[in-house]
């Protein structure tokens, strides 16, 4: 019994400083009874989604998504690897979804992976014998520090509990180098990558420093490495090429989109580069808002720079300097190589990704040189990292400290109280942004039985008065409910010339955009409008081979039959006619008027770009053909149906003389000739005649 009692003494900080940690973190949700969703009903129902797409694929075999194409941005294939995919830590939102509603089991484990992460973090310091309130605030600090906090509506940043994992075990893999425990970092590293890509990437990018340091500092644990590698190389090179390929299979989609997409530009990244000032800002309705308020206020895209943890990390920071430059007799030798080494990668992290008056940052050469480095954006999020490795440092040191110069237990649960209750409550922030669930469910629910009856794929028009990202999601959400792919799309980037996501797409451009991103769609599209009380797309009855409306509260819906025949159609009208005599193997210049009367768009880029052409029929009705008949001019831009645009064109006249009708006519390159399809184009009598009798 006293043993029982002893071991709940001991897990009383792990359990009062996680409930206070979710309850700082997820008081809206809680308070509310699981009502109020956090944050908003954009990133936070986008992540949502992802995982819900994960769970859709492991019990629906039915799904018409696949593992890189979830059903958005139809019919465009690998989507997800426009954004995370939180693979890694899904297992725990899938445990929560066997039981819940998508929406709770999204919220719960928004809390759950916040708590796995205090547990890792806490199971470390406790691997590294630092008592169990000081544990204890590790946990929080790393689960629950305002820096993550601020962060929760960017969900991807949450599944963080690998990483204590990965550190433990590449210290013990320095005090004993084995191909297990390679095996094991490698697989630990390459979880985290799955459960979020910023983390693992920022992981990866600081295990290099970290061991490279630690090695460095460290002669022991160098001969130890290099021992190990003279009698295991072979077993190490497997073992480290194996886990290389399969990290490059996992991201090889995020590849493929970097390659069609391209990366960041560096300006799009340095206004997310933290500035020093970064390290002190802090959110509207922390404790610290009102002194340190006017710190952000100049800066870029204030709500990514919000990286202050609180005072009282500065000065355990401080004091953990202090303490290696010239207390460092009282640290065991162990204590005092990982708090050197993990504050040595604090401050080179904290330097590679300050960006300096001027524009002036090292960030930009890693930006150049380290792979993947040109595709994060949000460098800020560094944090997540660096912090780790101080956290580990600073309480390892204040542990140490504590354990020396304080005699009295009583005495230091006192301190280690005093400091927890400050950096707790340090980290509180008020007003935490929410929404509230019904009314986006509802929307969801009317759009899913929509689609359902008569849609094999859909475009939901946006609402203008509302945000669009808003729009876009409750049409993903409506699709994946429905198992109808749509068209709507809202993640970290878009297809190629698929448009903007930003405003909505008229019937001529979703049609476009299906033509361009596949030949062979077939099925029933639904042009679903919100009912705003205007006059509704009028080119949707030109469009479609069939049509059909369906009518819900708030939605129509049109019915538009795939495949869709296409109606080569122009209208030119001459506006300067040369004379009907023209030279033999010469140029005239002839101006017109064309209006795009087809159902689709003329592009004037592309495999299949539109252009005005001319043909010469000569006196016995065929076509003559010679050097620079049918030369083309490009149109000035693309050109929508109904759409006029001027054109000056040069035309060359044939060899041979004689009278020949000249047919003005576009051309869809590698498609038709529009004259081929249609009669209305002009046809302009020529007489063509040797320069000597003209």
């Amino acid at each position: 019994m006293k043993n029982f009692f002893l071991k709940l003494q001991s897990l009383f900080p792990y359990i009062v400083l996680c409930g206070i940690g979710v309850w700082i973190a997820f008081h809206p949700t809680l308070v509310s009874g699981f009502s109020l969703m956090q944050t908003d009903p954009g990133d936070t129902r986008l992540n949502n989604y992802f995982l819900e797409h994960s769970f859709q694929l492991l019990v629906n075999s039915d799904y018409s998504g696949d593992v890189w194409s979830p059903t958005f941005f139809f019919p465009y294939k690998e989507v997800l690897a426009f954004s995370e995919n939180l693979f890694g830590s899904a297992p725990i939102y899938w445990l929560f979804r066997a039981f819940f509603s998508s929406d709770i089991a999204f919220q719960l484990w928004m809390i759950a992976v916040c708590i796995a992460n205090f547990v890792s973090f806490a199971f470390l310091m406790q691997k590294l014998n630092v008592g169990h309130g000081l544990s204890a605030l590790g946990g929080f600090l790393f689960a629950f520090s305002m820096p993550r906090i601020v962060k929760i509506g960017h969900q991807q940043l949450l599944p963080q509990f690998f990483t204590p994992f990965v550190f433990l075990t590449a210290l013990n893999f320095m005090k004993k180098p084995t191909s297990k425990r390679l095996f094991l970092l490698l697989l630990l590293t390459y979880l985290q990558i799955l459960s979020g890509i910023y983390l693992g990437w920022f992981l990866m990018f600081s295990l290099p420093i970290f061991l490279g340091i630690a090695y460095k500092l460290e002669s022991e644990a160098r001969h130890r490495f290099i021992t190990y590698w003279k009698k295991s190389h072979k077993q190490a090179i497997s073992i480290t090429l194996g886990w290389l390929a399969l990290t490059v299979f996992t991201l090889f989609p995020y590849l493929k989109a970097k390659l069609i997409l391209g990366g960041r530009s560096y300006s799009d990244v340095d206004t997310m580069i933290p500035r020093l000032s970064s390290w002190f800002s802090v959110p509207p309705g922390s404790l610290w808002s009102s002194l340190l308020g006017w710190v952000s206020r100049d800066l870029p895209m204030q709500h990514e720079h919000h990286l202050f943890a609180g005072l009282t990390l500065i000065i355990l920071t401080g004091l953990s300097i202090y303490t290696i430059l010239r207390l460092k007799s009282l640290l065991t030798i162990q204590r005092y190589k990982i708090i050197k080494i993990c504050l040595i990668v604090f401050i080179i992290i904290f330097c590679l990704s300050l960006r300096l008056p001027f524009g002036l940052s090292l960030w930009r050469i890693i930006y150049e040189v380290v792979p993947g480095a040109s595709v994060i954006r949000a460098v800020s999020r560094i944090w997540t990292i660096a912090y780790f490795y101080l956290f580990i440092a600073v309480l390892l040191n204040a542990d140490s400290l504590l354990k020396i110069l304080v005699n009295s237990k009583y005495l230091r649960l006192l301190i280690v109280s005093f400091i927890c209750l400050v950096s707790v409550s340090e980290q509180i922030v008020l007003n935490l942004p929410n929404y509230e669930k019904a009314p986006w469910i509802e929307e969801v629910a009317e759009l899913r039985d929509l689609m359902q009856t008569n849609c094999d794929f859909a475009y939901v028009s946006l609402n203008p008065a509302r945000p669009f990202w808003a729009d876009q999601l409750t049409a993903m959400w409506a699709g994946i409910e429905a198992n109808v792919p749509v068209v709507n799309g809202y993640s970290g980037n878009q297809p190629p010339n698929y448009g903007t996501t930003t405003e909505p797409m008229d019937t001529v451009r979703i049609l476009h955009w299906l033509d361009i991103a596949s030949k062979n769609i077939q099925g029933r599209l639904c042009m679903i409008s919100p009912n705003l009380g205007e006059k509704t797309d009028s080119l949707i009855s030109k469009y479609a081979v069939q049509e059909t409306n369906s009518f819900s509260n708030k939605f129509t819906s049109a019915t538009i039959q795939f495949p869709l025949k296409k109606s080569f159609s122009q209208g030119i009208t001459v506006l300067d006619i040369p004379s009907n005599s023209v030279y033999t193997s010469s140029s005239i210049k002839i101006v017109a008027l064309v209006e795009n009367k087809s159902n689709f768009i003329w592009t004037q880029e592309g495999k299949n770009k539109t252009n005005f052409s001319y043909r010469w029929i000569d006196a016995n009705g065929k076509l003559a053909e010679f050097d620079g008949d049918g030369d083309r001019t490009s149109l000035p831009w693309d050109v929508s149906p109904e759409d006029f645009f001027a054109v000056n064109a040069i035309v060359r006249t044939p060899p041979t003389p004689g009278k020949y009708q000249l047919i003005l006519t576009m051309v869809q390159e590698d498609v038709a000739w529009f004259n081929d399809k249609n009669t209305n184009n002009p046809v302009i009598p020529m007489d063509v005649v040797p320069p000597q009798t003209y």
